[in-house]
């Protein structure tokens, strides 16, 4: 396994400027810029995306499902005193209602979702294979200095110029930002 520093920017200029500092004390074949595709958009499952569902819909269909029975149930009470089709219509209305009212309220209720992976926010990414460990720190700082929005560490395959293992969908181990 290779040590590699990556860091996340806004735009390909930004990512080539900072690549052009790293590379005064970094080979070139040791510096890599490539983009990172937004979340969900990286077509790693045969049907394409890189997830089964939306991360903020986890629970949405229980609640949406609950909600209906208990609004239906309700509607339906209620209308009953209208006769046997006003009955039906408002148990109908009131299962709709219900179940995009519970289904609307669990979406993004992320908090109660035990251990949610972070995701790699999209961006341009300069990875640095570090050949040299004393660079390390020197590469960190530079990419610190130069406003890279996240700086990662990961141990993964440098093969010819390129991070070949690089996966977008798993979290990135950050690095501490310095207390000074």
């Amino acid at each position: 396994m290779d040590r590699i520093i990556a860091g996340r920017f806004h735009t390909q200029d930004h990512a080539e400027a900072v690549a052009a500092i790293i590379g005064q004390y970094v080979p070139a074949t040791d510096i890599c810029i490539f983009y990172n595709s937004p979340p969900g958009q990286h077509d790693v499952l045969a049907s394409g995306g890189d997830e089964n569902h939306d991360p903020g819909t986890e629970g949405a269909g229980k609640s949406a499902a609950g909600t209906a029975l208990a609004a239906g149930l309700a509607a339906g009470a209620i209308g009953s005193l209208g006769g046997p089709v006003a009955a039906l219509v408002a148990a109908g209305a009131g299962a709709y209602v219900g179940s995009l009212a519970g289904a609307l309220d669990e979406l993004g209720n992320r908090d109660e979702v035990a251990g949610a992976p972070d995701r790699r926010p999209a961006g341009v990414m300069v990875s640095v294979h570090i050949a040299n460990p004393a660079d390390e720190q020197r590469v960190v700082a530079s990419l610190r200095a130069e406003g890279a929005a996240d700086i990662e560490h990961a141990d993964g395959e440098w093969s010819a110029g390129d991070w070949s293992d690089f996966n977008p969908v798993k979290a990135p181990r950050l690095v501490a930002k310095s207390s000074n």
